[in-house]
């Protein structure tokens, strides 16, 4: 991920400041890993929120 300076401040745009914000966040906690881990992560994370749809009393409701 590229590194650059905001062009605005948090009082200027709070929802960009914000965004910001998150993608810092995001990058920290990724730097360092492969994309394998990367994706290897991610990939437990969704079977984990898969199984636990299947066991919520309400099923979800499409739009």
């Amino acid at each position: 991920m590229e590194i650059y300076e905001n062009s605005y401040t948090k009082n200027e745009d709070y929802i960009l400041w914000e965004l910001h914000e998150i993608r810092n966040r995001l990058h920290n906690l990724k730097k360092g890993k492969s994309t394998t881990e990367i994706n290897n992560e991610a990939m437990k994370k969704f079977k984990n929120w898969k199984e636990e749809l299947k066991h919520t009393k309400e099923p979800l409701k499409r739009a």
